[in-house]
């Protein structure tokens, strides 16, 4: 109910305000300016595709019917259709076809969901698609930079609200405004995520115990999932023409969520017995931070920028476990019940130098991450955890091009340091990269990518804690964890023409000692427990290959995609060995015309191995259709229309100790409708192409040891 009148206030401030605005200008036939210099290394133009293809990135330029079907800079990312990158329309999600995070920016500063969300397609000047980030990107698999124009007068306000018609607790609600006047702006956001389904979940387990064989079956009753993330923001930007800017941004990411995911309630069977299971968690977060960026432009091409980010994490977590005997030959329950109460401090720092020359361009930066935990277990487990750790980076990266070959140098090295009850560690990681493309002419380009990474553990593995998750299990972290080095190759080839885009891409990768997961008997006042923890085990071998093909016709108005993909894993634990080989694809259609746009998708499962657990991904298929005017626009999409079971995913750990298979499927998400309304409205009507911050970092890892299923 609330969520419905805060999407009708908005609706009728849209409504009035548009009635009001029949005077105001806009700047939609702004002429875009582009920036040569960022534009000097490795240029190869594909005209047709408005596309200029550069040694670690693409650059893409919107055209007039991309344009004019968006509502919001996610929507326009989707109409992009960029080979490779996967945009979920229903909570605007975006990940890359190997199904990981993509890096998302505007004007360089690492930006959320929400703040994209509230770009406005008419300022985009272009998109930068970091296929093959550089080493300042610290590790990301794929970076998405939007340049948008920075407005003088006037200002801009935007709903987007989209809920589910056949499942009403399911809802996205964005609202945002900003203003600007002469060298200033302010920016406000808010974004509403509430969930209120049902999953339903089925367990099957195995405990191979030295006392004994036990072997559980689970059968689940609909349980209620229930959670209210709240994204908001305030930022004021001022820019002193091209010499130098500021912004200071204050955010507070809160979640409140009574009634956890992981929840359920079920029937436990074990040979003759039955049990009834009551598994409860809830949880609830807020993470205010302050953001100050200073940016500082020299002349000669010379570019200085430093951002300073604190944030501060209170989080709790409460959990109660039960497994009630049915009948009257059973005697024993289990009751297990944990609080969590959590404190996290967190200062990160970065300053970076650029210069650029006719074909040359270097990039030399520093970065630091401190971090000071306090988690204090309550409950079955009574632990306090107090934890520094620290992480510095620097790197520095050359570009240069040769003719048709062009080529990035980067060398970078990390120093890890991590304090926990007395003890301390200290640890150097070495991280050069190389990447080289070459233009072949007539649209084929080749690109390369090599380098060697590495990362520390979460805190939340390393947290010195144990925790009861039910009757047989315990959750550990461990202490003594060290960071891992990780190696990775990657190759692109691709081929570009008016109608046709054709791509290959190819990743082979090697994570040296990895954090894994390991599970061991231990006894307990004579009761035997599978002690689920974390160790560096022996390596981790990943090998995928995506192919794709995209055909554009109309003048790019209809966009056909289909994309297989095959992936290959090789886990090696200390005591065990597991492989998998997971085939699939993705097929979508996108069309424009007029305002007008039709669009569908279908993806078959990724699949993931780490360590002994295996996560079968989401299966699922959409259509959709919308329109979208000068200030306001409509959109409705059919979630798995031509399912039977609706939406499921499943995880086994394959222990030989315990090994398990957890299923949860929700039916209501078959046939489940979508309806979308959005508002974007503009006052003002000067804009001009000064550009944002460039850099920015966010802290978002609580560092609480988990003890749910």
């Amino acid at each position: 109910m609330k969520a419905r009148i805060f999407v009708l206030a908005a609706a009728m401030i849209c409504a009035v305000s548009m009635n009001a605005q029949t005077g105001a200008q806009t700047n939609s036939n702004d002429t875009l300016r582009m920036d040569t210099s960022m534009f000097r290394i490795a240029e190869v133009t594909v005209e047709a595709q408005s596309v200029i293809q550069k040694v670690d990135k693409q650059v893409l330029l919107p055209n007039r019917e991309q344009r004019k079907a968006s509502h919001d800079g996610m929507s326009l990312l989707q109409n992009l259709q960029i080979p490779r990158i996967v945009v979920n329309p229903a909570d605007n999600t975006v990940k890359t076809l190997a199904n990981q995070d993509v890096q998302l920016r505007i004007n360089g500063i690492e930006a959320s969901n929400s703040e994209v969300m509230a770009i406005n397609p008419k300022d985009v000047i272009r998109i930068e698609y970091h296929d093959q980030p550089g080493v300042r990107y610290n590790g990301a698999a794929a970076v998405i930079n939007y340049i948008v124009k920075h407005r003088d007068t006037g200002g801009n306000l935007m709903l987007n609200a989209s809920n589910g018609v056949t499942m009403p607790g399911w809802g996205e609600y964005h609202l945002s405004g900003k203003v600007n006047f002469g060298k200033s702006s302010f920016s406000l956001l808010t974004h509403y995520s509430p969930r209120d389904i049902y999953w339903t979940r089925t367990n099957a387990e195995t405990y191979n115990f030295s006392t004994g064989t036990i072997e559980n079956r689970e059968v689940g009753e609909p349980t209620r999932f229930k959670g209210n993330p709240v994204n908001l923001g305030l930022t004021y930007n001022w820019t002193n023409g091209e010499k130098n800017r500021v912004q200071i941004a204050l955010r507070d990411n809160m979640l409140f969520m009574p009634h956890s995911k992981t929840n359920r309630d079920s029937y436990l069977y074990q040979g003759t017995d039955s049990f009834a299971i009551h598994d409860h968690e809830s949880t609830q977060s807020i993470s205010p931070s302050l953001d100050i960026y200073y940016e500082h432009n020299l002349p000669d091409d010379n570019h200085l920028y430093f951002d300073l980010v604190g944030t501060y994490i209170n989080s709790s977590n409460d959990r109660r476990f039960e497994q009630l005997p049915l009948g009257e030959t059973v005697a024993d329950t289990t009751d297990v019940t944990s609080r969590v109460r959590g404190n996290k401090y967190s200062l990160i720092g970065e300053a970076i130098y650029e210069k650029d020359w006719e074909n040359i361009a270097l990039t030399v930066g520093v970065r630091h991450n401190q971090q000071w935990v306090e988690n204090t277990y309550l409950g079955s487990a009574s632990a306090t955890v107090n934890m520094t750790t620290a992480e510095t980076y620097a790197f520095a990266e050359g570009q240069f091009r040769l003719r048709r070959l062009s080529a990035a140098v980067g060398i970078g090295a990390m120093h890890t340091y991590i304090e926990q009850a007395g003890q301390k560690q200290s640890n150097w990681v070495a991280r050069p990269q190389l990447t080289l493309s070459y233009d072949f002419g007539k649209g084929v380009f080749w690109k390369y990518k090599g380098y060697v990474s590495g990362y520390q553990p979460s805190l939340s593995a390393m947290s010195d804690v144990a925790q009861q998750i039910d009757k047989y299990q315990i959750r550990q972290g461990n202490p003594n964890l060290k960071p891992v080095m990780f190696v990775a190759n990657e190759m692109q080839l691709s081929w570009q023409s008016k109608h046709v885009n054709l791509n290959l891409w190819a990743n082979y990768s090697y994570d040296h000692k990895p954090i894994m997961d390991e599970t061991f008997e231990q006894l307990i006042d004579g009761q035997s427990y599978a002690v689920r923890t974390y160790a560096n085990h022996r390596g981790f071998h990943r090998l995928q290959v995506a192919p794709s093909v995209q055909v554009r016709v109309l003048q790019n108005k209809l966009i056909f995609t289909v994309a297989p993909f095959a992936n290959y894993y090789v886990s090696l634990g200390n005591s065990y060995t597991h492989k998998h080989f997971n085939p699939g694809v993705r097929a979508s259609f996108m069309g424009m015309y007029n305002g007008w746009q039709f669009f569908g998708e279908v993806t078959t499962r990724y699949n993931n191995l780490w360590g002994e657990t295996l996560e079968y991904g989401e299966f699922y298929h959409h259509i959709g259709l919308g329109y979208n005017a000068d200030k306001w626009g409509f959109r409705a999409m059919l979630m798995n229309p031509f399912s039977v079971k609706g939406y499921s995913i499943e995880t086994k750990d394959l222990s030989s100790l315990a090994p398990n298979t957890q299923h949860a499927e929700m039916r209501d998400f078959r046939q489940m409708l979508i309806l979308n309304f959005h508002c974007n409205l503009d006052f003002g009507s000067r804009a001009s192409t000064r550009e944002n911050k460039r850099i920015n970092n966010e802290d978002k890892e609580s560092g609480i040891l988990s003890g749910t299923k």
